[in-house]
C-alpha cells in the first residue's frame, strides 16, 4: 500500500500511542489526510496531533470512521479483533495494515534502515544516532518511541537516505504476533543489550529470544552489518548459535571487543570514554549511556560522519524525554523523570544519578506500572535494584486488582530486602506520604528526587514540583 497515491485518507485506530502518533506525523508530512481515534488523547501526545492539525475522536466509533472514508486503516497493537471499528475494517474490507508493516510499505523499501534493537537504551540509542546523523549533515529520517530533546519530535521524514527506526520487541497486531522490529528491513542493526521483559507476551525468555534470533538474519549478507554489545553474554552466545550472514561487529567495555570503551570516567559533568583513540563526552552519565553511545558513534562512523563531527554531535546530544530529564530546579533540589520500569534499567539509572549529583541524597519513587514489573518474574532482581538510593519510595502495584496475588511483585519481600541494607524505605507508599516526605528531607538537603514510571505516575511530577514551590 506504499504506492497510495499523495492526499489519500488514512485512519488509525488507537492514534495516541507514541510510535502511532509518530507514523501519523510521518505520513502527514507525505501529504497523506489523517485522522484516528482512541479511548483517550492526554498530553504530550494529544498536545502533537492537536498541533499537526490531526483530528482525534474519543471513542472506537463505527460512525466516525464511516464518515472519513478511508483509503487505508492503520490498526495498533491494542486493538482486540473484537473493537467495533476493526470488525467494520474486516467486514468492509478496506485495506489495513500494523503500525510496523505500515512504516515498511510506506516508508522503508527505498531507504538504508539503521535498526536499534534491546531490551534497554533503545530509545536513547536511536535519538543519539539520529541526531549524529544530523550533525554529519546527512538529515536521516526517524521514528522514535520517545520525544528527543535535540528534535522536540518523535519523528522526522526527509529526502536523506538514512532511516533510523526503534526497534521494539513488542508485538505488532492482533493479526500479527511477532516483534515489529521484523516489519523494519534492517540494512544495520544495533544490538544494545537483552533480558526478559514483556511477560505479559513473552512467558519464557525463549519466547522472546526468538524474535532477536529472526531479526539477525534479516540484514543483508553482503552490505549489511549486526553491531552488537559484548557486555551482555547472552547476546554474545545468541549470535554465535545464529551465526547470521552479515558483517559482525562487537563492542562494549570487555577488552574481547573489536572496538572497547577505554577510560571511561563520569562526574558531575558528565560523562567520558575513548573509543579506538578518539575521546567522546557527554553530559550524560552512566557506563550503560556509554554503552548506548559507542554503538552510536560506530553506526555513524559507518555512515561517513567524520569523528569531529561525532564528537560534536554526542557533546550536543542533550538526551530524551523521560530519561533523566530534570523536569525542575528548587532551591538545591531537582526533580527527575525517568522511564526506567526493568530492575536492572532501575539500577543503573540510580547508578549514574548517583555519580552525576554525588552531594545529593537521592530519593526514588518508583510505580511498578509496566506488565513486566507488576509481576513477580524479576522478584529478586527488584530486591536489589534500589540500593544506590538513599530513601526509596515505591507505590502500590498498578491496578495490582487484575492480577492474581500470587502472581504480583511482592513489595514487603523489596522493602524487607532493602532494610537489611541498611536503606530507609517504605513500600508500599501513598502519594501524600512520598510528597511529605520530600518536604522534610528538602529542608534539610540537597535533594534527587528521581521518579521511576513508564507512565503518568498520577501526576506526582507536577505534584511534587508544586508542592516543593510554596514550602
Amino acid at each position: 500500500m506504499g504506492n497510495l497515491p499523495p492526499q489519500s485518507r488514512i485512519y488509525f485506530l488507537a492514534i495516541c500511542g507514541t510510535g502511532m502518533s509518530a507514523l501519523a506525523g510521518l505520513l502527514k508530512q507525505r501529504g497523506h489526510i489523517i485522522a484516528g481515534s482512541d479511548v483517550a488523547a492526554y498530553p504530550p501526545v494529544g498536545d502533537l496531533l492537536k498541533n499537526l492539525g490531526i483530528p482525534v475522536h474519543l471513542d472506537y466509533d463505527v460512525e466516525d470512521l464511516k464518515q472519513f472514508q478511508p483509503n487505508y486503516v492503520v490498526v495498533g497493537n491494542f486493538v482486540r479483533r473484537d473493537n467495533p471499528q476493526a470488525q467494520y475494517v474486516l467486514e468492509s474490507k478496506i485495506p489495513y495494515g500494523s503500525f510496523p508493516s505500515t512504516l515498511e510499505s510506506f516508508f522503508l523499501e527505498t531507504t538504508q534502515n539503521l535498526v536499534v534493537v534491546g531490551t534497554h537504551g533503545k530509545t536513547t540509542t536511536t535519538s543519539c544516532l539520529a541526531y549524529l546523523l544530523k550533525a554529519g549533515k546527512a538529515d536521516p529520517s526517524f521514528l522514535i518511541g520517545g520525544v528527543p530533546l535535540n528534535f522536540e519530535k518523535s519523528f522526522h521524514f526527509s529526502d536523506g537516505k538514512y532511516f533510523v527506526i526503534e526497534g521494539d520487541e513488542y508485538d505488532t497486531a492482533f493479526f500479527d504476533k511477532e516483534s515489529k522490529f521484523l516489519h523494519y528491513k534492517p540494512n544495520m542493526g544495533i544490538f544494545t543489550s537483552m533480558e526478559w521483559d514483556h511477560a505479559d507476551i513473552f512467558p519464557t525468555v525463549e519466547s522472546m529470544e526468538k524474535m532477536f534470533r529472526k531479526f539477525v538474519h534479516l540484514i543483508p549478507e553482503h552490505s549489511g552489518a549486526l553491531l552488537y554489545s559484548s557486555d551482555w553474554p547472552r547476546i554474545i552466545e545468541l549470535v554465535a548459535e545464529e551465526k547470521p550472514k552479515c558483517e559482525k561487529v562487537t563492542f562494549g567495555f570487555n577488552s574481547y571487543s573489536n572496538h572497547v570503551i577505554q577510560d571511561f570516567m563520569e562526574n558531575e559533568k558528565g560523562l567520558a570514554f575513548t573509543l579506538d583513540g578518539t575521546r567522546f563526552t557527554s553530559e550524560m552519565t552512566g557506563k550503560f549511556n556509554a554503552q548506548n553511545f559507542a554503538g552510536a558513534v560506530l553506526a555513524a562512523r559507518r555512515c561517513g560522519i567524520a569523528d569531529s563531527e561525532i564528537q560534536k554531535g554526542l557533546r550536543d546530544f542533550r538526551g530524551v524525554k523521560r530519561r533523566q530529564e530534570v523536569r525542575a530546579i528548587i532551591g538545591q533540589s531537582l526533580v527527575i523523570d525517568d522511564f526506567a520500569h526493568h530492575p536492572t534499567a532501575v539500577q543503573r539509572v540510580l547508578q549514574g544519578l548517583r555519580s552525576k549529583y554525588p552531594k545529593h541524597k537521592i530519593v526514588c519513587f518508583f510505580e511498578p506500572r509496566s506488565n513486566t514489573s507488576r509481576r513477580n518474574i524479576l522478584q529478586k532482581d527488584f530486591e536489589s535494584a534500589f540500593v544506590d538510593a538513599d530513601e526509596i519510595f515505591i507505590a502500590d502495584v498498578f491496578r495490582s486488582e487484575a492480577l492474581a496475588e500470587e502472581q504480583r511483585l511482592d513489595l514487603q519481600s523489596i522493602a524487607e530486602a532493602h532494610r537489611a541494607l541498611g536503606k530507609n524505605i517504605l513500600a508500599p507508599a501513598s502519594e501524600s506520604e512520598m510528597i511529605s516526605r520530600a518536604l522534610e528531607l528538602a529542608k534539610k538537603n540537597p535533594c534527587a528526587f528521581v521518579l521511576l514510571s513508564n507512565g503518568s505516575f498520577n501526576g506526582l511530577h507536577d505534584k511534587l514540583i508544586s508542592a516543593l514551590k510554596v514550602q
